[in-house]
């Protein structure tokens, strides 16, 4: 209902818009306004317990996957550090990883995975002096680090700032944190691992503005290819897409490593949008996608596509101060039609 209702608000201020398409000053003064990606919304709370200006990064609901949401959020961490504002960060209900419960102790979906940048929860928020609340814009300041700015073309410079922004800010609460890290340890054990991240399911539909869907068979030619001749003991594979899971375990057998309780698909239908009869399903499908990249990270070289889970793996081993010692990224380039769009 809610999205219903915003399509009818665009529509209406479309309409608006039209009716004033003649009037010059007032396009000119809309054109210049979407441009402005420093504007911030600007609260007054009157205590001033806390005088440095706070900058409350108000996620909007997307209907994003976990690192689509998780890589902007990176970009607003940016916008806070370039100009000089302690972070606080809010997750709201229609996050798609949102529970209608606490979970690990929080009914704020960012916190069901990490501890707050600044050391300041939005419960603190009267206890600020200055508090600017976050627009959507905000994020497109990073796109000055890509010459494309395509979300899924991003330049070694935007990387290596998000590896620093990422190292500055984001730390896994103690809960999930000492699961991921022993989890980590107990599935790769020691020797070089090379990681594998293929992006199935919803991916194979091509969507607009998303990248060319690479096929299970070239992930693997490429896995094979530098398996052989990289000294690697074992694979680590990442997928939400079970056909993908079987055809490397046919072609590797014991020698391939994965996490067992991980919700996959044999069709074209993100688990995103799953529905199971277990508890805490959606904080766990969120779980799930994070433990995959942060173990993505923990292995020595990666072959992977163009998505926003190895985007945010190669962010992650940046952050520590270490390279993939092999990388093979495939891309196909990104789908420009307009036959189907991303129903997120």
């Amino acid at each position: 209902m809610g999205r219903l209702q915003n399509k009818i608000k665009q529509l209406k201020f479309a309409l608006y818009c039209y009716r004033k398409g003649q009037d010059s000053r007032f396009v000119n003064t809309v054109k210049q306004f979407a441009e402005m990606n420093n504007l911030i919304y600007v609260e007054s709370y009157g205590d001033e317990r806390i005088s440095d200006p706070v900058f409350l990064i108000d996620m909007e609901e997307s209907h994003s996957g976990f690192f689509a949401d998780h890589n902007r959020l990176l970009a607003l961490l940016y916008f806070a550090d370039r100009y000089d504002m302690k972070p606080v960060v809010r997750y709201h209900a229609g996050y798609c990883y949102a529970e209608a419960h606490p979970v690990n102790g929080t009914d704020n979906p960012f916190e069901y995975y990490f501890e707050q940048p600044a050391g300041i929860g939005p419960d603190s928020l009267a206890s600020c002096k200055r508090v600017f609340r976050s627009r959507k814009e905000n994020s497109y300041e990073v796109n000055r680090l890509c010459g494309d700015t395509n979300g899924y073309k991003r330049s070694e410079e935007y990387l290596n700032e998000m590896a620093r922004i990422t190292a500055k800010y984001i730390r896994l609460n103690s809960v999930v944190g000492s699961r991921i890290n022993e989890e980590i340890r107990e599935l790769l054990g020691d020797g070089k691992v090379l990681a594998v991240h293929v992006r199935g399911t919803d991916f194979k539909q091509n969507y607009n503005g998303h990248p060319v869907s690479v096929s299970v068979d070239e992930y693997l030619k490429e896995t094979m290819g530098l398996f052989a001749k990289g000294g690697f003991e074992k694979i680590f594979l990442a997928t939400d897409d079970s056909a993908a899971l079987e055809k490397y375990q046919e072609q590797f057998g014991k020698k391939l490593v994965f996490y067992q309780d991980v919700v996959r698909s044999g069709g074209t239908d993100t688990v995103m949008h799953s529905d199971m009869p277990r508890r805490n399903h959606h904080y766990l499908l969120g779980y799930e996608v994070l433990r995959d990249m942060y173990t993505l990270a923990a292995c020595d070289g990666l072959v992977a596509g163009l998505s926003q889970v190895s985007y945010a793996a190669r962010i992650q081993k940046k952050s520590t101060g270490k390279e993939y010692a092999s990388l093979v990224i495939l891309e196909k380039g990104i789908n420009y039609h307009k036959k189907n769009n991303c129903p997120a």
